[in-house]
């Protein structure tokens, strides 16, 4: 019952302790290619989760170079676990507090290493996992378009939403590859 209420002020913990990150301006144009360490966050469902994973799979040779960390919340594996320099971080449901937001034990556990580029996969806003893709500090973060992804994502993605998960996460990949 109190869950939607939890998260609200979850989300406004999340908006006040990231008020005075501002970004740099800096070139988009070859963020990705450049990357050192790259961090995933699979979607919060299963079935988006495999269709993402799949859909990013075309970038194995593109990604043979960089250190790749995903955060998924399942038990099973994904597409993107066989990339060459993979480390999975697997998200119990202890993980996140009653906030909605990640609790500091799961974040040490993610930020082992400092990231060039994190990229969020949620369809839908997902604030703990929008919470992780900020806390990254990552220079580009990438997510999709919501009322509040400007609070944590630096590059935005606007795509229509009416289209099936597969065809969105196609559409992802694309956009990707022009970095």
């Amino acid at each position: 019952m109190f869950e939607g209420a939890l998260s609200y002020l979850g989300l406004q913990f999340a908006k006040f302790q990231f008020r005075n990150d501002f970004d740099q301006v800096q070139p988009f144009t070859d963020f990705f290619r450049g990357a050192k360490n790259v961090l995933i966050t699979l979607p919060v469902g299963y079935e988006d989760a495999i269709i993402a994973g799949n859909a990013l799979r075309n970038f194995r040779e593109r990604m043979s170079k960089i250190h790749l960390t995903v955060v998924h919340n399942s038990t099973r594996e994904t597409a993107l676990a066989n990339f060459p320099k993979c480390e999975v971080v697997r998200l119990d449901p202890p993980d996140i507090n009653k906030f909605s937001l990640p609790t500091k034990a799961i974040l040490q556990r993610v930020f082992t290493k400092e990231y060039d580029v994190a990229v969020d996969l949620n369809l839908d806003f997902v604030l703990h996992t929008a919470y992780i893709c900020k806390a990254s500090r990552a220079k580009v973060r990438v997510g999709f378009s919501s009322q509040v992804s400007d609070v944590f994502y630096n590059i935005i993605l606007n795509l229509n939403k009416q289209r099936t998960p597969q065809a969105l996460y196609e559409k992802f990949a694309e956009c990707l590859s022009m970095f």
